[in-house]
This record gives structure tokens, sequence and C-alpha cells, in this order.
């Protein structure tokens, strides 16, 4: 009897570990020209710097493609501070594969809340996206 509960209980956790995921390098990632830094109009029509700052990556391979999850901050800067602001954004992580056509796409649209007495506004957004083997991997910044 214990026997066969040791042989179940080892079949369980061995088959665990077929879920876990393997670490990869991460494809490459880059910015279209123009698309990692903007100045953008705000609501209250200021121009505002928006720009890519600490991208960071993981990849691992879940056996049929790459799972990479990105951080990234995003950093706005405005000389006129007097009064709280909002700049609409979006920005997209998109992979595409070896024939440049799309593969999978993280996109967020929001407003980027700039606060009254700040000159600089920092936000930490993480994003994920599939990338297929000999893929790539693009992110960028634009207004809404």
């Amino acid at each position: 009897m214990i026997k066969s509960i040791l042989g179940v209980s080892l079949l369980l956790v061995s088959s665990c570990s077929t879920f876990k995921k393997e670490i990869v390098k991460c494809p490459p990632i880059t910015s279209p020209k123009g698309s990692e830094e903007i100045i953008a109009k705000s609501e209250n029509g200021i121009s505002t710097y928006m720009g890519l700052r600490d991208v960071e990556f993981t990849c691992a391979s879940n056996g049929v493609d790459i799972d990479m999850t990105v951080s990234v901050n995003i950093r706005s800067i405005r000389n006129n501070i007097k009064d709280d602001d909002f700049v609409p954004i979006t920005i997209s992580l998109v992979s595409i594969d070896k024939e440049n056509k799309e593969y999978d796409r993280d996109q967020l649209s929001y407003s980027q809340f700039l606060l009254k007495n700040n000159k600089t506004i920092d936000r930490k957004t993480k994003m994920d996206v599939d990338v297929p083997f000999n893929g790539k991997v693009y992110i960028g910044l634009r207004q809404n």
C-alpha cells in the first residue's frame, strides 16, 4: 500500500516538472524610429516629453513559441507644472515572425496622469507577447 502511494506521489511530482518553462535568450527588441520618444500634447495643450526608460525583459520557451514579459518605465517630463494634467498615449508591444508579419500584440491606451508641481512622472508597466522562434519584437509610443 505504501509503495503504491509513493509511486502515485512520485508520478504527480514528476509530471509537474513538465509544466516548467525553460528560460531562453530573448529575441531582438527595438523601437521603430520616432516611437521610443515623442512630444505629446496634454489635455491642457501643453507639450510634454514621453519616453521609454528601463526596459527589462524575460523570456521562456513553452515549446510552441517564446513567452516574453516586458517591464517598461514610461517617463513624462514637462515644464509647466502648475496644474494637474493628462497625456493620452498608447504603448504597443508587437512581435513579428520571420516574414515580418504580426504574430502577437499587447497594447495599452491610457492617459498618463501629470501631478501638479511635478516635472517628471514615471509609470512602470508590464506587458506580455508570444514571439515565434526566429521572431523580433517592437515596442513604441504614440499619442492617442
